[in-house]
């Protein structure tokens, strides 16, 4: 009986992180206000460490940077304070209420340095050189036709410019989207190739995704 017992735990744990999974997406079929809240919730500051994640970045005043997928604005605000008086941030997403709500957001916070980008799915709408990183985090795998799409990247940086990918390890894990979405570490790494990126930093203090850092 105790060994039954214990495989029905099992189970019931593995059936919540499942639903915790399913949980996350991109652009879930629930409304704009639930994911804004889902984005923020405050316990993701322990398993995310924005802080950290942007101290690893040394960005100094005058930069320019591209939160692409930026959703709520949760690394937006952050970057746009570590790049203040003089330097600026687009937030690029492809849904205008996730905009909307940056822009708010940033006139409440009183950042004067947020951009708002309405993107399309397979364009950044990023002007040719106009950044000098390119930051994407738990987006990557939302996006098809990659290969293309990292031209386009590529096209936007700066001379000198980082590529930042931050995105959910390929296996099951109690945040994140399902395995089946997720793209693994090693796959990012050869994608980015054909684009002219080659990896030059990693970081592995995430404790569900990893941290990659290109140059072109």
């Amino acid at each position: 009986m105790a060994k039954r017992s214990g495989w029905v735990v099992v189970a019931l744990l593995l059936c919540l992180s499942l639903l915790a999974q399913v949980a996350h997406r991109h652009h879930p079929p629930e409304s704009a206000s639930a994911y804004i809240q889902s984005l923020e919730d405050p316990g993701r500051d322990e398993w995310q460490k924005p802080q950290q994640v942007i101290a690893e970045l040394g960005l100094k005043p005058g930069d320019v940077v591209a939160d692409l997928g930026a959703g709520s604005g949760y690394f937006t605000v952050r970057f746009a304070r570590a790049v203040a008086p003089t330097g600026k941030v687009f937030a690029v997403d492809i849904t205008r209420e996730m905009l909307e709500y940056i822009e708010r957001r940033a006139k409440g916070e009183g950042l004067q340095n947020i951009q708002t980008v309405h993107a399309d799915p397979h364009d950044p709408k990023l002007q040719a050189s106009s950044v000098d990183l390119i930051f994407i985090c738990d987006t990557l795998h939302h996006i098809s036709a990659r290969e293309k799409y990292y031209v386009l990247l590529a096209r936007a940086l700066k001379p000198g410019g980082r590529l930042v990918n931050i995105d959910f390890h390929k296996r099951l894990l109690p945040v994140g989207p399902p395995v089946e979405m997720k793209i693994a570490r090693e796959a990012v790494i050869e994608e980015v190739k054909p684009a002219g990126f080659r990896l030059v930093k990693e970081y592995d203090f995430l404790k569900y995704q990893y941290f990659l850092v290109f140059e072109r």
